[in-house]
């Protein structure tokens, strides 16, 4: 039996190397796609997929979970995130800038999605009110940060004041006007942007979490929650049509063109936070989430992953947000990162968590502000420019966890 899936293994890995063969991404120009490095290449994948899946079998048996490596999983999902808003390799690599900002960084958002959902489940069994009292803890943290980034919008809007000049121009109405309607509109857009897009572009992820869990909240007091699992994936298949927008039919172009002159993106709580915090959440009620194979069929699905990007490269897209084939990588990746290893007893424990955590507040800022100061720009060697931003952000990351931990009530 134990053969007879390595021989599966292996073919399977042969057929989508060969097919990346086909599609021109392993190329004779890039000495990929000669006989001797395709062969070294279904070796070393197929070799590397045989190990992981019998560690994570043996430990699956064991009854070994190591929690811990979420931590680091979330940690190296920040990083990811850092990479896909600096965009450092837009002018420097085309295959680079398609692997990073079309390809592994689409999964970091989804994971965080999850990994709440799934923890918020397991918690929820010692505290029944647990989503109600995370949500609390969660907008006062929210509205600090979106606070903190006001100087940042202010300083935007500065800079582009003569985009801003000529759109008055445009618009023709008295300045007096103008200033009794901002006034007027202000609290408005204030309201829109704290409940959906977010005060800076980074803070959309959290009411998205918030409603998301909101709305689990109260439907699970009445509903099964496989029900809204059903019914917030096919939210997300709308959701995805701004990423598919170019191979739809005419019809549902036009609705998906007039949503999206009201409400802009589907990056929300409705169309792709909901079924991810629900997946995760479903998958932390059962008594054990472990998959046959899981390791195999992750690598299937980051193969279908690359190739959809491949497909939708050259596609009219609206934003490339959320690709289908996530749903089954996330799934598959938590599975794997929960058995991949044993917990070990250190005696440094690097602070994963916190340091994500702050990763992803603090670096949209440190990119505003090295590129507002010209310390980078986008002719710097792109790995400084990663380099020098993660630099920037763990070193103001620590600090605040020193202030934390000596000032616990600090909402920050």
């Amino acid at each position: 039996m134990k053969y007879r899936r390595n021989i599966i293994i292996i073919s399977v890995i042969s057929i989508l190397i060969i097919l990346l063969k086909f599609l021109n991404v392993l190329q004779i120009e890039n000495n990929l796609g000669r006989p001797i490095p395709l062969l070294l290449l279904i070796i070393a994948f197929s070799v590397i997929t045989i190990f992981f899946q019998e560690k994570i079998d043996n430990n699956y048996k064991e009854g070994i979970i190591n929690y811990h490596n979420i931590d680091i999983l979330k940690y190296i999902c920040a990083i990811l995130i850092i990479i896909l808003h600096l965009r450092p390799f837009k002018y420097y690599s085309n295959e680079l800038d398609l692997t990073f900002n079309n390809i592994i960084t689409r999964i970091c958002v989804p994971l965080f999605f999850l990994i709440t959902g799934y923890f918020i489940a397991k918690k929820e069994k010692d505290n029944p009110s647990y989503i109600k009292n995370y949500i609390k803890k969660m907008i006062p943290l929210y509205l600090v940060w979106s606070t903190l980034y006001i100087p940042i919008i202010i300083s935007f809007i500065i800079q582009n004041s003569s985009l801003i000049n000529d759109y008055l121009q445009f618009v023709n109405l008295p300045i007096y006007v103008i200033i009794i309607l901002l006034i007027l509109l202000l609290p408005i857009i204030l309201l829109i942007t704290l409940i959906y897009t977010g005060v800076y572009y980074h803070l959309w992820y959290f009411p998205a979490l918030l409603f998301s869990l909101m709305v689990l909240s109260k439907w699970k007091k009445k509903f099964k929650i496989k029900y809204l699992l059903i019914i917030s994936f096919f939210l997300l298949l709308f959701g995805a049509t701004e990423t598919y927008y170019g191979i739809l039919p005419i019809g549902i172009k036009a609705l998906v063109s007039f949503y999206f002159k009201i409400f802009f993106t589907t990056r929300n709580f409705l169309f792709f936070g909901l079924f991810y915090v629900v997946l995760g959440y479903y998958m932390g009620t059962k008594k054990e989430i472990y998959s046959k194979n899981c390791f195999v069929k992750l690598i299937i699905f980051v193969f279908l992953l690359v190739f959809e990007a491949i497909f939708l490269h050259d596609t009219e897209r609206l934003n490339s947000n959320i690709l289908l084939s996530c749903v089954p990588i996330v799934y598959y990746l938590f599975i794997t990162i929960l058995y991949i290893s044993k917990p070990k007893d250190n005696k440094v424990k690097f602070p994963f968590r916190d340091l994500s955590k702050y990763y992803y507040f603090i670096h949209p800022g440190i990119i505003f502000i090295l590129f507002s100061i010209k310390a980078i720009n986008v002719d710097i060697n792109p790995y400084f420019q990663v380099g020098i931003v993660l630099l920037i952000t763990d070193l103001l990351s620590r600090i605040i966890i020193y202030l934390k931990k000596k000032f616990p009530k600090l909402i920050i």
